[in-house]
């Protein structure tokens, strides 16, 4: 009986000392700016517990327009870049050209390369391009630097390699253009693929600072990280916002993660069956 009792009990005391910081931000958001520090949990009491930090987060740091513009880039991103990186990555997996290998091996020594180490040439490009200043250049700036990515060709490209190749060897024969089999054939068999670059690039850039923090140079630009960022900063600091904020740009990633885990799990069954 101590046995069956000893494992469950230790794993649950690792996983609240792992979730009790998460724990804190969530109940001090909810707790008067004087007590944040003085409690244990931020509220000594239900009876402190507030929604005026959120509403304060929401209006200083402007988060609706910052959650519009943030929400406009990913759909960019990922909307242009599922299309671009599937095509490319089934041109590296299945047409035959003149220094394919050679290109592609430069496409994956791309992944080494670190934000840091590109981004004043990228700042220049998009500057001379005008993809900064107004919203829409500021929301171009965003979009269009990260819709090709090496990594995404390259994870595409390895489930293209893994699908057998008599149905499009087939259609072919038949008088199928590659176009047509890439749409038709080949991107609905790794629909798990695509799921999971669409989990990742949201969370990638859901989370994304450096670059924004370059090209968002207004206040009507800034996505989640940059306004969030902005609270650290703007007086007075009050740590109430800073809880709330970093709340309300949390619990997207939670629905994201929670949501992605079903329809992955349920892609790989469906994929199993055929």
């Amino acid at each position: 009986m101590i046995r069956r009792l000893g494992f469950p009990l230790i794993s649950a005391v690792i996983a609240f000392l792992f979730l009790s910081p998460l724990i804190w931000m969530v109940t001090s958001s909810f707790a008067p700016e004087s007590s944040i520090f003085t409690s244990p949990f931020g509220l000594s009491s239900l009876s402190e517990a507030q929604l005026g930090n959120y509403q304060d987060a929401w209006q200083r740091a402007n988060l609706g327009r910052a959650f519009l513009n943030t929400a406009l880039q990913l759909v960019g991103i990922i909307g242009l870049g599922l299309l671009i990186n599937s095509m490319a990555a089934f041109a590296f997996a299945r047409l035959r050209f003149r220094g394919r290998d050679l290109i592609f091996t430069l496409v994956v020594a791309l992944m080494i390369l670190p934000m840091e180490a590109y981004i004043i040439p990228l700042f220049l490009t998009a500057k001379d391009l005008s993809l900064t200043g107004g919203p829409l250049n500021t929301l171009g700036g965003l979009i269009i630097p990260f819709t090709a990515k090496a990594v995404n060709i390259f994870f595409l490209r390895q489930h293209f390699l893994s699908l057998p190749t008599e149905t499009e060897e087939a259609a072919l024969v038949d008088g199928a253009g590659w176009f047509r089999i890439y749409f038709t054939i080949a991107l609905p068999s790794i629909r798990p693929a695509l799921s999971t670059v669409i989990v990742l690039d949201l969370i990638t850039h859901w989370s994304d600072f450096l670059w924004p923090l370059v090209v968002c140079t207004r206040e009507e630009t800034r996505t989640v990280q940059i306004a969030l960022a902005n609270l650290f900063t703007q007086p007075p600091i009050q740590w109430g916002d800073i809880l709330a904020g970093s709340v309300l740009l949390t619990l997207p990633v939670l629905f994201i993660f929670r949501f992605a885990q079903r329809h992955l799990v349920s892609s790989q069954l469906g994929s199993g069956s055929k």
